[in-house]
């Protein structure tokens, strides 16, 4: 017997997101991309410049791989911690972002039927619709049972 098929423990709510949601999303994370080449260029032209130099000169690429590892300045503070705070923060504020939907279309329902369904005679439902102040009664079953104008 054939083993059921599990989901996969990734959760792609992408389906679920409005159109300019996703949009907002996309350029979010391409920018987050950008801004995370643009912190690594200086590391690759340093790296590039030395193995480029050593493929000149015929040196040992073993040799001119350490090097290039050396000389290769990691990505300062400052900027390490602007980039997760700054994608912390950005992730802190879209999830503030109210999810909007469409409001559901009520159902009316002409004073016939209300009075049908509540179970209660259509004057006293009329006059309960009219009158700025009413008093509904319930049963024991939550029903309701009557509808009491007051003045």
């Amino acid at each position: 017997m054939a083993e059921p098929r599990s989901k996969p423990p990734i959760i792609n709510a992408r389906g679920e997101l409005g159109r300019g949601r996703r949009l907002v999303s996309d350029g979010a994370t391409l920018l987050v991309w950008i801004g995370w080449i643009l912190l690594w260029i200086p590391a690759f032209r340093v790296a590039f410049r030395s193995l480029r130099e050593a493929h000149r000169l015929h040196v040992d690429w073993d040799l001119a791989a350490q090097e290039a590892i050396d000389t290769i300045t990691p990505v300062s503070l400052t900027h390490s911690a602007l980039l997760v705070f700054g994608t912390c923060a950005l992730l802190l504020l879209w999830s503030l972002i109210p999810n909007r939907k469409p409001a559901a279309v009520p159902v009316t329902e002409t004073l016939e039927e209300e009075a049908r369904r509540l179970q209660v005679p259509r004057q006293e439902l009329q006059d309960g619709r009219d009158s700025r102040i009413c008093v509904v009664h319930h049963n024991d079953d939550g029903a309701v049972s009557s509808i009491e104008r007051r003045a």
